[in-house]
């Protein structure tokens, strides 16, 4: 996002129970695959443009790079190609052409959890390895946070 971004004024409307329309169903197991560092967010937003555009009576989606780059607001065409080879890599897309040369791409659903987990165990070491780091964190800031509320605390009273 750009630093000089203009400020935009939200529905005021609760988003989750009030999508009745222009939506998308996101398998929530592809944010574990974020999680695990296999595909990137950048892998995600191209993942989801072509689960959207993907037609289920021919059996695949077929936006071409250019379209892909406009619809995710990617700059450049290593990227996307990077995302695909990326999403093709784990499973999540096949790559395929037509007879006349152009990309279609089939979209599956991703892996449940412990299936996934199961596939990449050295990644579920790093991130249990990362989620007690994190949760480490937490408690030294809290305990930072606490001690820096008695010092001011404490020069409250020596100022009084």
């Amino acid at each position: 996002m750009a630093a000089n971004t203009t400020k935009i004024k939200s529905t005021g409307i609760i988003c989750k129970g009030n999508v009745e329309k222009n939506y998308e169903k996101v398998p929530m197991e592809v944010f574990d695959y974020i999680q695990l560092d296999l595909i990137s967010h950048t892998d995600l937003v191209v993942y989801m443009k072509l689960y959207q555009y993907y037609n289920v009576e021919i059996g695949y989606a077929y936006p071409t790079i250019p379209q892909l780059m406009f619809l995710t607001n990617v700059g450049g065409k290593s990227t996307i190609h990077k995302s695909l080879k990326n999403l093709e890599i784990v499973g999540l897309i096949q790559k395929g052409k037509t007879l006349k040369g152009n990309n279609i791409y089939v979209v599956y659903k991703p892996l449940d959890k412990a299936e996934l987990y199961e596939c990449v165990p050295e990644k579920v070491v790093k991130l249990r390895e990362r989620e007690t780091d994190l949760v480490a964190m937490a408690e030294n800031d809290k305990e930072r946070f606490h001690q820096h509320m008695l010092d001011k605390q404490n020069e409250d009273k020596d100022g009084n």
